[in-house]
């Protein structure tokens, strides 16, 4: 495996651990991308599955999923 391909899995694992088991978030050898899959009970039925390029691009359409579909009002009782 490639040294980057290592430093980028530690990178999905850095982005799983500050979302605290709300995504499973994977760095993809094969696709050359990051894959986040939700996994909080507020998502629709069909699941929700976001790949970006770069952590922070992935990171942003994270929080975008979790705005769209009520995720911190659920997670925090925000309205």
């Amino acid at each position: 495996m490639d040294t980057r391909d290592e430093e980028r899995r530690r990178v999905a694992e850095h982005i799983e651990w500050q979302k605290q088991g709300a995504w499973v978030v994977l760095w993809g050898v094969y696709t050359r991308r990051f894959w986040a899959y939700a996994c909080w009970p507020v998502i629709p039925r069909e699941g929700v599955v976001i790949s970006a390029e770069r952590p922070d691009h992935l990171y942003t359409d994270m929080r975008q999923v979790e705005r769209e579909h009520g995720y911190l009002r659920w997670r925090y009782g925000r309205r």
